[in-house]
């Protein structure tokens, strides 16, 4: 009996050893800095129309139910923190947004924040806004098409839900390709774990934490895919460096919806982030 004791004694031990090494664990300063130099390879040409800021700020929840995140005038999620303490999106070059491809002119049209944008959108229009969601509209400058976004809380499933609209304006039909792009740094670590299935891809610290970007809905969903990139994917060409499963790489997910919009046509898709 005794022995036993002594045996469990030093298995609980062991646990809390554990456990202690996985929250004393800190990114080196110097790899660091490494990885946040060599990710400015990826910032697009300058724009005055990309930013970084929060302009909406959404909490809920607490304890492992805690989930924070902000917004920006131009609709990109630049801080996602899930539970208290855990950081997915704000390091370095801060890279979140979305983008498409209209296939028929061979135009990308994008804001990733952080990493720039594409240089031809009009202002942002924010429709409304809430303690809970907020609902942006932003129309391309050759007129062509209107992209609103819906990005809300989800507090039962501790998840942001992110809606995206894009109507052809024009009175010729469009073939399109519609994306959401997040560079992940869990926990202020620029390289971390990657891997994706059909319909979820993923960025995570091994044994840590992790975010996932998610299919809800849209009937043309091309897939959810990981890159060994940490800046957005060419929407024209978006399976350039799509690869995984990854480790100890400076990644990036994103999920992308391929459809063909006809006059005057919308194409509704939807995802979300979740913590894992």
């Amino acid at each position: 009996m005794k022995k036993s004791t002594q045996l469990i004694a030093m298995f609980v031990l062991s646990l809390a050893t554990a456990a202690h090494s996985q929250t004393a664990r800190h990114p080196d300063p110097a790899m660091e800095q490494v990885a946040r130099e060599a990710k400015l390879q990826y910032v697009g040409a300058a724009s005055p129309d990309s930013t970084t800021t929060c302009s909406f700020n959404f909490t809920t929840g607490t304890g492992n139910k805690f989930m924070k995140y902000c917004v920006t005038a131009n609709g990109n999620i630049v801080q996602f923190e899930s539970p208290s303490g855990h950081e997915y999106i704000n390091t370095g070059t801060i890279g979140e947004g979305y983008a498409f491809c209209d296939y028929d002119s061979s135009t990308q049209y994008y804001d990733y924040a952080g990493y720039g944008d594409s240089g031809n959108w009009k202002a942002p229009v924010t429709v409304s806004s809430s303690a809970t969601s907020v609902k942006i509209s932003r129309t391309t400058s050759d007129g062509i098409f209107t992209l609103t976004q819906t990005i809300a809380q989800n507090a039962g499933n501790e998840l942001v839900q992110i809606t995206m609209a894009l109507k052809n304006n024009a009175t010729t039909s469009h073939h399109v390709g519609l994306l959401r792009y997040a560079d992940v740094d869990v926990d202020g670590f620029s390289s971390n774990s990657f891997d994706y299935t059909y319909r979820t891809a993923w960025g995570y610290n091994e044994g840590g934490y992790g975010l996932q970007l998610e299919f809800l809905s849209g009937s043309a969903f091309n897939g959810a895919f990981s890159q060994d990139i940490s800046g957005g994917p060419n929407s024209c060409q978006i399976f350039e460096y799509v690869l995984g499963p990854l480790q100890n790489t400076d990644g990036s997910i994103f999920a992308e919806y391929d459809m063909e919009l006809g006059k005057k046509g919308t194409g509704t898709v939807e995802v979300a982030y979740k913590a894992f």
